[in-house]
């Protein structure tokens, strides 16, 4: 039922829409969306408007109403625009060029358009709150102010790095938004400053849990004891830094079982012999060998909040990561593990966490910050709510999003 005003009806509970580029979740950016869209579904009737999708309309998606434009984004010309920000934030604050309106154009070509007809969506849904995810979403932006200028916005900053946050191109949609959802104190730092200020900034975490039937056996390929699991980003044939870290591990500890998970294979190394399995490509399969492994080194954490580091300490597997990733926080701030700048130093911290007393150390304290900060569904579901100006309705044991 449809109100004089135009808004949906079917409930007593507020309507928010989520505008959201690329409605997926398969990258951490995807799937913490669809965290934050369900978390909203427990207080609102929820509706993501996205351009994806090769036919226009409205389905049903889980506990969401989906609306795809089939007007899809490019993605050269996010990478575009990305290559852009990282170009021109090279010259420093103080050269960073004036957004020009020639500059503005390049930026926002074929990034605009596909959200033209979000515009006429917005309109008939008549939300009383709405959610863009990601700071560089400008093109959703334009739709709103073209429709509903003066609706509430919360902007889920998705801001993967400190140079893309502070671009001037993208302060309007910081401006205009009400609040600010970011995941990690680094992003909530780095947003507050873009911001000029905290009080609209808001970390929200993530609703994470350890699983617990991938502790009923471990991988075959490597077994149970004391092995080292190696995550990589590269191909087992490939020759860059991922690969010769890789190497240098299985070399210095001959002693220990090395499980190195590239993108094409599993490589599970047992006193120089090789057992090759293949990649590993569901979920369930890497957190069985998280969850067995006496330290996570990952070489390649996920850039928004490394989720699989997090998704480690929960299982209270100690992690080694690189020292400029965002998975430092995890290890530094969460005591759950260690960080290194060179080789040298990755060989001593997968060494100290091979002791066994360092290792426990590590242990507890990682698991026990992990799920303070990313373990409760329930004070995900109220970080989020409070941050939209929502009110925090009874919130049901578990959304599936």
């Amino acid at each position: 039922m449809t109100s004089s005003d135009g808004r949906h009806q079917l409930s007593n509970r507020p309507t928010a829409a989520v505008l959201v580029g690329h409605w997926e979740a398969k990258t951490e950016g995807g799937w913490i969306t669809r965290q934050v869209a369900g978390a909203l579904a427990c207080v609102a009737d929820v509706h993501v408007i996205t351009p994806d999708g090769r036919v226009a309309g409205q389905t049903v998606d889980g506990v969401f109403s989906l609306h795809r434009l089939a007007t899809p984004i490019d993605r050269s010309a996010e990478l575009r625009r990305d290559l852009l920000v990282e170009a021109l934030s090279r010259t420093g604050p103080e050269r960073t060029p004036a957004m020009t309106p020639d500059l503005t154009a390049l930026m926002d070509h074929h990034l605009i358009e596909p959200w033209r007809d979000a515009a006429e969506v917005l309109k008939a849904l008549q939300p009383d709150l709405i959610v863009i995810a990601g700071h560089q979403t400008v093109g959703a932006l334009t739709a709103i102010d073209r429709s509903l200028p003066d609706t509430p916005i919360a902007l889920l900053a998705l801001g993967t790095d400190s140079h893309s946050l502070a671009f001037p191109h993208f302060d309007h949609l910081f401006d205009r938004a009400n609040s600010v959802l970011t995941l990690t104190e680094i992003e909530r730092s780095s947003v507050a400053e873009a911001c000029r200020g905290e009080s609209k900034v808001h970390r929200i975490g993530a609703p994470m849990a350890a699983n617990p039937s991938v502790l009923g056996e471990p991988n075959t390929w490597v077994g149970p004891t004391d092995y080292i699991l190696v995550v990589t980003g590269t191909g087992s044939e490939d020759e860059d830094e991922e690969a010769d870290l890789s190497r240098l591990l299985r070399l210095r500890f001959p002693d220990n079982p090395v499980g190195i998970a590239h993108t094409d294979s599993f490589c599970a190394w047992h006193q120089g012999r090789l057992n090759q399995g293949w990649p590993i490509e569901r979920s369930s399969d890497m957190a069985r060998l998280m969850a067995w492994a006496r330290v996570t080194v990952d070489l390649r954490p996920g850039r928004l909040f490394a989720r699989r580091c997090v998704e480690s300490l929960l299982f209270g597997t100690p992690i080694v990561v690189p020292h400029d990733s965002r998975a430092k926080e995890h290890a530094e701030r969460g005591r759950g593990g260690l960080w290194f700048s060179n080789p040298a130093e990755l060989t001593w911290s997968v060494e100290a966490l091979l002791e066994p007393a360092t290792r426990d150390t590590f242990s507890v304290q990682g698991r026990h910050y992990a799920e303070e900060e990313y373990g409760s569904t329930d004070r995900f579901i109220e970080r989020v709510a409070s941050a939209c100006g929502l009110p925090n309705a009874a919130i049901p044991a578990q959304v599936t999003t």
